[in-house]
C-alpha cells in the first residue's frame, strides 16, 4: 500500500462579508442566488508538501453546506489543481446565505488525482490491481471513489451571521491523513476549522493569482468580462483598482474595460471586495488571440540534443483533446529557435514590476528542471506531443527551508526530490529588486509583515520565475510565505 507520507494539506477558505449586490450565473465570480443577505466567498489554498515530488494534485469540489439547515455555500462543480496553491489562493464562489447561527460545515469532493515522481529509489505499488511505478518514473494515481464527503465539521464557536454582515471560516483538510493509495478517503481525519474577521488580519490579498484564460463575453456598460480556461469560467469586474500590464503599444492607451478584447489570452490576479464581488486586480496581456492554446506546466526532464523537454501539465487556457491536467507532455522546439521564442513573463509583487534583466531565459540551455513554463501550443500538435510556437518562463512555486544568507538573497534547501535528484540544491531566493520587494507573509514577520524578518530554519513557500543562472539556480520572488 503506497501512502503519501509527507504533509500535504489543502485549506478551504470561506469568508462572509457585507453584502452590496449580486449577479446571477453559474460561473466563478458571480453570486449564486439565495434568500440570504450575507455573501459567503469560497476559496482554496494549500499547505506545501515536504521533500516530495507531488507534481500535480487535482480534486473536484462538488458541494459545501452549512448546518443546521443544509444551506449551500457552493453548488455545481469545479476542479482545482492544488500544487500551485502552496503560495496562491483559488477563488471558487460567492453565495448569499440566510442570516442565523451555523454550527457545522460539510464538504463534498470527487475524482482526486495525484501525479508524482517516484524518487524513492525503488519501485512502488499502489491502487486497484496493484500497478507498479518504477523508480524514477512519473506516475498518476486516480481515485476509485465516486463521492468523497466530510462528516459535519463542528464550528467552535458557532458562526453567527446577521443581515448584511458576516464571519470567516478557515477549514484545513490534511491530505496526508485522508488519502490512501486508492484515493479512497476518510475525511473525518485531520480536519480543523478556525474563524477570522473578513477584511481583517489574515484575509488574503487576492482571491486568485496568475489565472490564465481566454476572454469570452464583455460588457462595456457594466465593466465586466468573462475569463475561461479548461477548468473554470470567471466573471470579473474592472474598476479603478485594476492594473493593465504588458499590453501592446496602442491597444490599451487608457486603462479600462476597453483594453479587454474577445479571444485575448490574459493572466489575471483576482481580488475580492468586501461585498464578495470578484475584481480583475492585475490584468497581464499574454496573446492577442486564442489560435494557439497556452499550456503551463513544470519541467521534469530536458533533452537539449533532441530539442525537447517534458513537463507535467498544470493549466490550459482551453480544453485540449488528449491532454489533461496532470498528464506528462513532451514539448518540441526548433533546432534554431527564432528571436523571442524563449522569453520571460512580467514578474510582479502585487502590481510592482521586479527587475529580472540580469537573469537570462533566451536559449535552450536556460531551461532547468523545476521551472514552470507556459508553452504556446501549435494547432498541429497532437495529444501529449506539443509543437511549441513559444516557451515563456512563468512563476514556479517551490517550498524548502531557509538555510543561510540575508533575507534579501537567501539560500533555500531541503527541496522536493524533483530538484535534488537532478542535482539542483540549494536554490537562491532573491526577495528584493531595487526599490521593489516581494510580498512576504506568514509567521514572525511582524505587523505589517516585512521580508526583512524572514529567518533561517523556517520553511518558506516561494513564488517567482526560476532561472538557471549559471551554477546558482535563482528564484526572483514575487511572494514568500514563512511557515
Amino acid at each position: 500500500m503506497f501512502r503519501i507520507h509527507p504533509k500535504f494539506a489543502s485549506v478551504f477558505l470561506i469568508f462572509c462579508a457585507v453584502f452590496a449586490g449580486c449577479r446571477s450565473g453559474p460561473s466563478l465570480g458571480s453570486q449564486n442566488q439565495g434568500s440570504g443577505t450575507a455573501p459567503v466567498v469560497l476559496a482554496m489554498t494549500d499547505t506545501p508538501p515536504t521533500n516530495t515530488s507531488i507534481l500535480s494534485a487535482e480534486v473536484t469540489l462538488t458541494g459545501a453546506t452549512l448546518n443546521p439547515g443544509n444551506v449551500p455555500v457552493f453548488s455545481g462543480s469545479t476542479t482545482v489543481e492544488l500544487t500551485r496553491l502552496q503560495t496562491d489562493i483559488a477563488y471558487l464562489a460567492t453565495t448569499k446565505v440566510v442570516p442565523g447561527t451555523y454550527t457545522s460545515l460539510t464538504l463534498t469532493f470527487s475524482n482526486p488525482m495525484l501525479t508524482f515522481e517516484n524518487d524513492t529509489g525503488s519501485p512502488v505499488t499502489f491502487g486497484v490491481g496493484s500497478p507498479t511505478c518504477a523508480a524514477g518514473a512519473i506516475c498518476t494515481i486516480h481515485s476509485v471513489a465516486t463521492n468523497l464527503s466530510t462528516p459535519p465539521i463542528t464550528l467552535s464557536p458557532a458562526m453567527t451571521l446577521s443581515a448584511n454582515t458576516g464571519a470567516g471560516l478557515l477549514v484545513d483538510v490534511n491530505l496526508n491523513n485522508l488519502l490512501s493509495a486508492t484515493l479512497g478517503a476518510d475525511f473525518s481525519a485531520g480536519t480543523t476549522v478556525s474563524q477570522f474577521t473578513p477584511a481583517g488580519s489574515g484575509t488574503p490579498l487576492v482571491g486568485d493569482e496568475d489565472v490564465v484564460g481566454q476572454v469570452g463575453a464583455i460588457s462595456a456598460t457594466n465593466s465586466t468580462f468573462s475569463l475561461q480556461n479548461a477548468t473554470a469560467t470567471y466573471s470579473l469586474l474592472v474598476d479603478t483598482t485594476t492594473t493593465f500590464l504588458n499590453f501592446p503599444t496602442g491597444t490599451c492607451t487608457t486603462p479600462s474595460i476597453a483594453c479587454v478584447q474577445a479571444n485575448q489570452i490574459l493572466s489575471v490576479d483576482i481580488s475580492i471586495r468586501a461585498d464578495g464581488t470578484a475584481v480583475a486586480k492585475n490584468v497581464l496581456f499574454e496573446d492577442a488571440n486564442s489560435t494557439d492554446t497556452e499550456v503551463e506546466g513544470i519541467i521534469t526532464s530536458i533533452n537539449t540534443g533532441s530539442q525537447q523537454f517534458t513537463m507535467v501539465t498544470l493549466t490550459e487556457s482551453a480544453t485540449i483533446t488528449g491532454l489533461k491536467i496532470g498528464d506528462v507532455a513532451t514539448v518540441h522546439y526548433p533546432t534554431i529557435p527564432p528571436a523571442k521564442f524563449f522569453d520571460k513573463d512580467l514578474v510582479h509583487a502585487d502590481n510592482a514590476s521586479l527587475d529580472t534583466t540580469t537573469f537570462l531565459f533566451a536559449v535552450p540551455t536556460d531551461l532547468i528542471v523545476g521551472q514552470q513554463v507556459q508553452v504556446r501550443r501549435n494547432p498541429a500538435s497532437s495529444g501529449t506531443s506539443i509543437t511549441a510556437d513559444r516557451v515563456r518562463l512563468r512563476s514556479s512555486r517551490v517550498s524548502g527551508t531557509y538555510q543561510t544568507g540575508p533575507p534579501s538573497a537567501f539560500t533555500m534547501g531541503t527541496l522536493p526530490s524533483l530538484f535534488t535528484v537532478h542535482a539542483i540544491s540549494p536554490i537562491q531566493v532573491q526577495t528584493s529588486s531595487g526599490s521593489v520587494s516581494a510580498i512576504c507573509t506568514g509567521i514572525g514577520l511582524g505587523t505589517p509583515p516585512s521580508c526583512s524578518a524572514l529567518a533561517a530554519t523556517h520553511v518558506e513557500s516561494v513564488r517567482g520565475p526560476l532561472f538557471a543562472n549559471g551554477t546558482t539556480p535563482t528564484i526572483v520572488a514575487s511572494k514568500v510565505i514563512q511557515h
